[in-house]
């Protein structure tokens, strides 16, 4: 009896609603333009119990406490939202959740971000590569999406994995990218960013987040380079909730492509870090070798509401036997595969670090400074090679002899071109909301300073893999420059904004040489000079919204680009007085959306140069040849559209179409007496890519993309015929073929994604450049398969 009455009192005690339970808690969590999202973190407080959206960003709650509780969703690329519920017992609540903004970057200066209100405010060209098309595209390197942007033209001389960017905006040539602003978290990554704007560093992709691409006046602001556009890779945040991603991925001629990554906040973002480890390998393309490690730490911290403080790191080594030297004529029609010099050797080890303080000193402004350096180590052994017998002793002869340059002859020695980098900057900037005389405005302005040095040798080895001997030539270089700028945004009406900007340039700069030949001889010198220039760079740029998805803009700036230091003083320590690279850059167009069934841009572009500098680099190949191209013309326009034809008949799939364009009729020399009126080499008339793809929610997609690059120029005389040597001649048209495959399986927070990716699926054999020294090919076909998975 006694244990009888137990029983039913425990059943009582258990059946009374002491904390009464909920049904259930469901509902959807989507984007600004109420896309669905799947993989976002929701989360019930009290108590701490979460969830993540499925594929279809549908999330439920099962058997809550009965009561008040708050609902809260949050996303590493979006502010969190949330929502006050009334949970009664045995009561079924939907509650959706919509992010409103975009959420700012903590770790980066941004130059365009993602906010939808600034990107139509933006007077200008804006074009962004999207983290769902660099996971669709598993792109083995930066050149394969880049190639899709409209206005961008690039070289391929560097292996199958973009390991040096020759990137050419509207017509400017592409030469190790020193007419386009580079940029990581909006910070320079050029070698010297003002005396030797080169890219013989390039970030790899795998661990970006999104590009970004400005062309209109609104990159004045940025600097040194505003002559082609900006183009800055932004890299991961430290996730809101801890989240980590595991990649393999391998392929024909022993690729490899491992990557790790993890990183967390705490619960009320405070405190927050990110660890990414890449490393990249392969042997197949031309007998190419390569080795890539690539490290990189983010550490967030905010003691408080008004104040941040983000620390970035970043460690990359690689080793690869990169060449300048190309493939002949009667090489290239002979077997296109080859390599006459595999024993080359390039290593290149880069450090880097940053630190970005935001000071949030009212509710209307915002100041960010930030730290930064970075060092670079380029040491290059090269084979040395003539042309033609020269009545040496050679260890080898490749090509055909019976044809004048139609070979190469070897020699058993080296030029050993061993570099170091360092560069040092601070850069401060204040954005302020304000309003005077009724008209609202958006003020933008700081000041940067940058000092670069450079260490230049030039080793002769005894054989053909010495990577010591005789010091031919030693130098130094220094610079040290100041800039100003203001920008600011007047807001007319409800639908018109002004942008007038301004910048100041001081750069100061030296060439110390140390030893170089005299009369043929390695001789110990001192030659010593030291220049400067001051310029003025002007802005002014409109948009207009016609409708809330229709923005006409339109702009004008002035282009600079600082001449490098080794052109304009001479080995004899002459200054050559070689102003800065300025040209009047035009532009008007309209811009459609963000919307969630069109985007795109139509965009007509004018670059009137008045002294185009070419520099005399060996990277550069026969487009070399002069100091001062003197006046060149760029005219044309580029467009983009993007259809998510999902949104227009409903499918169970993302359907999407993606065109570019870019029609360039007009990039020639205008006002010099050798090449007047010639186009400019490695300038396309017309470029054009076309993106289709299928993608379920959760299960099967599919993206088949295309890439075309019309007839070029190698040299500045627009040679036809190709030269024996492959220097020269005209580079025919291309058209290549992407497709990729993959399957994609989710559950709450854990994802796990299988792929095939077919590179060049036609197997086009296509000649890339004729620069530095010969024939130089895009990659052949390459299939990958490979595993990504997510938790």
């Amino acid at each position: 009896m006694a244990l009888r009455r137990f029983a039913l009192a425990c059943i009582l005690f258990l059946w009374i609603p002491w904390g009464a339970a909920a049904q259930s808690v469901e509902g959807t969590v989507s984007d600004p333009l109420e896309v669905p999202l799947g993989g976002v973190k929701v989360v019930v407080e009290p108590g701490g119990v979460k969830t993540w959206t499925d594929p279809s960003g549908l999330f439920r709650f099962e058997n809550l406490a009965a009561g008040s509780l708050i609902l809260r969703a949050l996303s590493d690329d979006f502010e969190q939202v949330e929502a006050q519920i009334q949970v009664d017992a045995d009561s079924a609540v939907k509650q959706n959740l919509q992010f409103v903004s975009v959420r700012r970057s903590e770790t980066s200066i941004e130059v365009v971000g993602e906010s939808r209100e600034v990107l139509l405010e933006i007077p200008g060209s804006v074009f962004l590569i999207q983290k769902e098309e660099l996971a669709e595209s598993n792109p083995m390197d930066a050149n394969e999406v880049l190639r899709r942007v409209p206005g961008i033209t690039l070289r391929e001389d560097s292996g199958p994995v973009g390991m040096r960017l020759n990137i050419g905006i509207r017509g400017l040539n592409p030469d190790r990218s020193r007419k386009v602003l580079m940029m990581e978290d909006g910070i320079p990554i050029a070698l010297a960013p003002y005396g030797e704007p080169e890219m013989y560093y390039s970030p790899p992709i795998d661990r970006m987040r999104r590009v970004e691409v400005l062309k209109g006046s609104g990159q004045i602001v940025h600097g040194p380079q505003t002559v082609g556009g900006v183009v800055n890779f932004v890299t991961p945040d430290p996730p809101s909730s801890t989240h980590g991603q595991l990649k393999v991925e391998g392929g024909q001629g022993g690729f490899f492509n491992g990557q790790a990554s993890v990183g967390g906040s705490n619960a009320n973002q405070s405190v927050g870090w990110f660890l990414n480890y890449l490393r990249k390998q392969g042997n197949g393309f031309r007998g190419f070798y390569f080795n890539i490690d690539d490290f990189q730490f983010k550490f967030t911290l905010k003691p408080s509401e008004n104040h941040s403080f983000a620390f970035k790191l970043g460690v990359y080594e690689e080793k690869s036997n990169s060449t300048y030297l190309g493939l002949t004529t009667p090489m290239f029609l002979t077997d296109p595969n080859q390599n006459a010099v595999p024993s080359d050797l390039l290593r290149v080890r880069r450090y880097s670090g940053s630190l970005l303080h935001t000071a949030i000193l009212n509710p209307h402004a915002v100041l960010m400074t930030t730290f930064f350096a970075y060092n670079t180590v380029r040491n290059w052994r090269r084979q040395d090679w003539d042309r033609l017998d020269a009545g040496r002793e050679y260890i080898g002869v490749v090509g055909d002899l019976t044809v004048p340059g139609g070979a190469i002859f070897l020699r058993d020695s080296t030029g050993n071109r061993n570099r170091r980098f360092d560069v040092l900057g601070i850069q401060s900037n204040l954005a302020l909301e304000h309003e005077f005389g009724g008209v609202r405005g958006k003020l933008d302005t700081g000041v940067r300073y940058i000092h670069e040095a450079a260490d230049d040798k030039r080793i002769n080895g005894a054989s053909f893999d010495s990577l010591t001997g005789i010091l031919r030539d030693d130098e130094d270089r220094f610079g040290n420059a100041w800039s100003f700028f203001l920008q600011n945004r007047f807001f007319l009406f409800d639908n018109l904004i002004i942008t007038p900007g301004i910048r100041v340039e001081n750069y100061r700069y030296e060439r110390h040489i140390f030893r170089q030949r005299v009369g043929g001889i390695p001789t110990d010198v001192d030659v010593r000079k030291t220049d400067e220039l001051t310029a003025l760079i002007p802005g002014l740029g409109i948009s207009y919204k016609l409708v809330p998805t229709i923005t006409l803009f339109g702009g004008v700036h002035r282009g600079f680009s600082p001449p490098r230091t080794k052109d304009a003083i001479t080995r004899s320590g002459e200054s050559l007085d070689l102003n800065a690279e300025m040209s009047w850059n035009f532009e008007a167009g309209v811009r459609l959306g963000p919307h969630r069934a069109v985007t795109g841009e139509v965009t007509f572009f004018r670059l009137d140069f008045r002294n185009q500098i070419i520099p005399s680099a060996e990277s550069g190949g026969a487009t070399t040849t002069l100091i001062n191209g003197g006046a060149t013309l760029h005219q044309g326009f580029e467009t983009s559209l993007r259809v998510n034809w999902n949104e227009w008949v409903k499918a169970p799939a993302v359907v999407f179409t993606d065109f570019r364009y870019m029609y360039l009729p007009v990039a020639e020399f205008t006002n010099n007496a050798l090449y007047g009126g010639n186009r400019l080499p490695y300038a396309p008339k017309n470029t054009f890519s076309f993106l289709v793809g299928v993608r379920q929610p959760q299960g099967f997609g599919m993206q088949l993309d295309s890439s075309f690059v019309g007839n070029q120029f190698g040299d500045n005389l627009n040679t036809f015929a190709p030269s024996f040597d492959g220097t020269v001649g005209k580079l025919p048209g291309f058209m290549l073929w992407n497709l990729g495959f993959d399957y994609t399986y989710q559950r709450e927070r854990y994802q796990i994604k299988l792929y095939v990716a077919i590179k060049n699926l036609t197997n086009k054999i296509y000649i890339s450049s004729r620069a530095p020294q010969g024939i130089q090919l895009g990659m052949f076909q390459q299939v990958n398969v490979g595993i990504r998975f997510g938790f």
